[in-house]
């Protein structure tokens, strides 16, 4: 039984002299983390300090302030977006040295490799990630007249079959559900904005991204954000194909979910998970949740197909994650690399992913007959070839709350041109003239 601490700045630093390492992690990541620990602890005498955190408690906020007040455990799960500020404010060990001597290392898909670095180091393993697609109901097509399995190339693909939907399926409300608003959060950001703003430009300088990395400076204006923010202005001004009202409400994110699966949806920019989440919000469990045959005749997905410009990508994907990084101040760090380690035998991973129907980091694994055997789970790790990740430097978090609001604009009738302006003007007021760029 793992121990539960409800404090935020609850101590985990090791005491002295008794052999222990601390361990922080989400409780969905329980058995990854403890399956291991019996073997550890007797092959290395050390005991290991397991700290589980429950679902009522912000882990992400939880660290930042354990780890701001010095009290953090030796070993801790972290969002991949948070890596960046806790590796400049110089809380988390760099992993290098024990990477190049790993070699499991080398099984890990390059994306997963870039998503754990920071100015060209790696702080953390990665646990688990995510890719992002389209989702479509097969009863609102069936109705509409449009066959399946459906692959938009284009985003104008995308936009006809919803004018197809609106004007065959009336009584559907959201033809096209796009996530926006700072109701969602991060989800309008990472699968509304980001989905968008990728497959909108080439990626030759950053022109589809948020940052321009090689300069060193926050994107307030470019072709690819004026394009995205037309996108949303199309959803819902131009041609209203979803009602507003679902993304303020209490339970957003399951009224989506409900909604995708009554038929009130056509088509949902979403992600992996919700091949599981999407029955759960309906009232399933993990003992009567439907077969795959069953989900696969009520919904179908495909990769979120760039706008179809020359350069653009074909296929835009982002991912997101977390990682088992370890505490810069934990006083045995070379320990605290082989209980790293231990959690991620190919073995333990293996098993752990496969139950909990997670998208692998791993190559190997991803190639397993087990993990095989989850026909959606496979299918969708193929778009890791495709993925990227967030532009995760610190002050991402403001970055992406403007964004957020940019969308939010949109849907109170801004235009797209002055929507972007005050997007730009955001971000000189908060990073300075200099740290902010145009692309024309």
């Amino acid at each position: 039984m793992a121990l539960f601490i409800f404090s935020a700045f609850a101590g985990c630093v090791e005491e002295e002299g008794k052999g222990t390492i601390s361990l922080l992690y989400n409780v969905y990541c329980t058995d990854l983390m403890e399956a291991p620990l019996p073997d550890f602890e007797k092959a290395t005498g050390i005991k290991v300090e397991a700290i589980e955190v429950p679902p009522a408690t912000n882990i992400d906020e939880k660290i930042a302030l354990d780890l701001a007040g010095g009290v953090a455990c030796d070993v801790i799960m972290v969002d991949t977006y948070r890596i960046p500020e806790f590796a400049q404010a110089g809380y988390l060990l760099p992993l290098d040295e024990y990477v190049k001597e790993w070699p499991d290392w080398n099984s890990y898909y390059d994306s997963m490799k870039e998503m754990v670095e920071f100015e060209g180091r790696c702080y953390g393993i990665p646990i688990d990630t995510d890719v992002r697609m389209l989702w479509y109901s097969k009863s609102v097509f069936e109705k509409a007249g449009i066959p399946v399995p459906w692959k938009p190339k284009t985003w104008d693909d995308v936009l006809e079959t919803a004018k197809i939907i609106k004007e065959r399926c009336p009584e559907v409300d959201h033809p096209l559900y796009l996530p926006a608003g700072s109701k969602l959060g991060e989800a309008t950001s990472m699968q509304g904005f980001y989905m968008l703003l990728l497959g909108a430009d080439t990626p030759v300088n950053d022109r589809n991204r948020l940052r321009d990395w090689d300069e060193g400076k926050w994107i307030g204006k470019s072709p690819a954000i004026l394009k995205t923010l037309e996108f949303y202005e199309d959803v819902f001004v131009n041609y209203a194909f979803s009602l507003s009202d679902i993304y303020y409400r209490v339970d957003a994110r399951g009224d989506e979910r409900r909604a995708l699966l009554n038929g009130e949806i056509g088509i949902d920019f979403g992600g992996s998970w919700e091949f599981r989440e999407i029955w759960k919000a309906a009232g399933y469990t993990d003992e009567d949740m439907p077969s795959y045959e069953e989900k696969t005749a009520q919904i179908g997905w495909a990769p979120v197909p760039g706008c179809g410009d020359p350069g653009a990508p074909e296929i835009a994907c982002v991912s997101g994650g977390t990682v088992l990084a370890i505490n810069a101040k934990a006083k045995d760090l070379d320990k605290c690399w082989e209980l790293v380690k231990a959690i991620f035998t190919k073995e333990n991973y293996e098993f752990w992913v496969t139950e909990t129907g997670k998208v692998s980091t791993r190559k190997d694994v991803a190639e397993s007959s087990a993990y095989q055997k989850d026909r959606f789970i496979a299918h969708a790790t193929t778009l890791l070839e495709h993925t990227t990740m967030r532009d995760t430097y610190p002050g991402y978090s403001i970055v992406s709350s403007f964004v957020q609001q940019a969308t939010e604009d949109i849907l109170d009738g801004k235009s797209p041109e002055a929507v972007m302006e005050n997007f730009y003007n955001n971000l000189v007021e908060e990073f300075g003239k200099e740290n902010v760029k145009t692309i024309s």
